[in-house]
């Protein structure tokens, strides 16, 4: 379908890919992966709108054929239309647009010139099985589990249900690839789910940037991974890439290490014949010098640059003043309404000082109004001390940088300025995984209180002491280790968060060893790790 050969591509500033190579083959689910500013938008941007760019390489295409596209962020449409509609719109238009052909085919002076527009809108039609659109719309809605939705009205979802009824749109318009942007993000769990089960289902070519550990570990068969201006292709699971990746790695370094050796040795018998030439002062010793010399020149060619093993890019501290006390966190019959609608009723909680807690629920249980509303009270009562982190926000700082790295930027602030208490809400949202699990790490570590609101089931189980999960209207109380244990009981057949806790420790491990130089025990540890997970 699309093939990239030798591409470069950079900013003045910055260079962001180096004779990388690839392909997308139709039908494949690809996750696009990478840290925060490796490139992986503009790598997807690059091969829509390839005329924009001035580049290096050649991206080669199979024929003709339609591509979907789904930002990270996508504008809510507010028009006074049901689900239902709002996913019919585009077929309803097709079939005005034909009907309103065929009249006037049938009063054309040019016949030839009105049927090819009306043949046209036929042909797009059947690509989209425009005439069978209801029946594909409630097969759809009934493979997410969202039926229920269908005569809600558009305006009345919340942003995270907006953006998952969005990608059905765009995938009941059938495009031969779809590309996606982070398409997860700000997803409650259960329309995670519903986002999983359309992704498994759909036939055709899927590419998605996801840093989102659960999508991972659930969808695509092919990985591309951009790393250090390159590109990693891997036709496989996530967990199969991961082992590969490290297996890989270990086998260069020690490749490497042996080829190092060699040309010390060769070094070696270059220096001595270099003292026999200078005492002897024989010119066939002076030959063999320069012919040794020319060799080792060559093998240090062939030799190369040392093998690329990332290094820790985050390492976190959220700022705490040592001379100060944690704060508790207090709400009293406190309520919340949109409009004629109650939202949140009598609800009161106490977060002791010290304590984590994650809130938790489904979008538009208005987890982030309650935050919001918690941090203006606790502001007035203890001014400087709480720190608050806020959805994705736009500013003139912030223009031109991904997802990601403006997340990046909010904790460099909560690094930098010591609090007592923090709010967070969705913390980890479009950070790259290795970011994810340095916050996580960082939140735990953390002296002071924190409340974070979060939809990252990872974050909520590897930091939370206790769960606030909003339902009916109230708060539902429960610890961090039944909560996890009900999620994987209820929708998986293991523990999916302790097998990704014990994959990201033997990543850690073995890269670890890798830095360390020790090639030996970073294989015997990912072999043994690799038997365990057999057994």
């Amino acid at each position: 379908m699309i093939r990239c050969d030798n591409v470069s591509f950079g900013y003045p500033t910055k260079e962001l890919y180096e004779e990388i190579n690839f392909e997308i083959n139709t039908g494949e689910h690809i996750a696009l992966i990478g840290s925060n500013g490796s490139g992986k938008s503009t790598l997807i941007d690059l091969i829509m709108h390839e005329e924009k760019y001035t580049y290096e390489g050649l991206i080669r295409r199979d024929g003709e054929y339609r591509i979907g596209y789904i930002s990270q962020f996508v504008e809510h449409e507010t028009k006074d239309a049901d689900v239902f509609e709002f996913l019919a719109a585009p077929f309803v238009q097709l079939l005005k647009q034909s009907d309103e052909l065929g009249i006037q085919m049938a009063k054309a002076e040019d016949m030839d010139a009105a049927y090819e527009a009306f043949q046209k809108v036929q042909d797009e039609i059947e690509a989209v099985d425009g005439y069978n659109y209801e029946a594909n719309i409630r097969r759809q809605l009934g493979v997410a589990g969202l039926c229920e939705l269908a005569q809600q009205k558009v305006s009345e979802l919340s942003g995270g249900e907006y953006k998952l009824l969005f990608v059905m749109r765009e995938m009941l318009l059938r495009p031969q690839l779809l590309i996606m942007d982070e398409p997860d993000v700000f997803l409650d769990f259960e329309n995670l789910l519903a986002l999983i089960k359309l992704i498994n289902s759909y036939e055709q070519t899927l590419l998605i940037i996801t840093h989102n550990r659960l999508l991972l570990t659930q969808c695509f068969d092919k990985i591309l991974d951009i790393e250090n201006k390159s590109i990693r292709e891997f036709p496989g699971t996530f967990a199969e890439y991961n082992s590969w990746m490290l297996e890989t790695k270990i086998e260069m370094f020690m490749h490497a290490k042996s080829f190092d050796e060699f040309l010390e040795r060769q070094e070696e018998v270059v220096k001595r014949i270099q003292t026999a030439a200078e005492q002897t002062a024989m010119p066939k010793a002076g030959r063999q010098l320069k012919a040794r010399a020319s060799y080792i020149a060559r093998l240090k060619k062939m030799r190369g640059e040392d093998p690329y093993i990332e290094r820790p890019e985050h390492e976190f501290h959220l700022a705490f003043d040592k001379d100060k006390e944690p704060i508790a966190i207090t709400m009293t019959d406190y309520g919340l309404s949109y409009g004629k609608k109650q939202i949140l009723k009598d609800v009161s909680f106490t977060i002791e000082p010290g304590e984590k807690v994650a809130l938790v629920g489904v979008n538009g249980t208005g987890k982030s109004s309650l935050l919001r509303d918690v941090y203006e009270k606790m502001e007035k009562e203890y001014p400087t001390a709480i720190g608050y982190f806020k959805q994705i926000v736009e500013s003139d700082h912030t223009l031109g940088l991904s997802g990601g790295e403006r997340n990046l930027k909010q904790i460099d602030t909560l690094i930098e300025h010591p609090h007592e208490a923090l709010l967070l809400d969705e913390p980890t949202s479009h950070l790259d995984i290795y970011a994810q699990i340095a916050l996580e790490k960082a939140i735990r570590e953390y002296p002071g209180t924190v409340l974070m609101v979060s939809h990252d089931l990872f974050a909520v189980t590897g930091c939370a002491d206790r769960i606030f999960l909003i339902e009916d209207n109230t708060i539902r109380e429960m610890s961090g280790r039944a909560y996890r244990k009900s999620i994987y009981k209820k929708y998986f057949a293991s523990d999916i968060f302790e097998t990704e806790r014990l994959r990201i420790d033997k990543e850690m491990k073995v890269k670890g060893l890798i830095r360390a130089g020790k090639y030996e025990e970073a294989k015997n540890a990912l072999l043994t790790n690799q038997k365990d997970e057999v057994k």
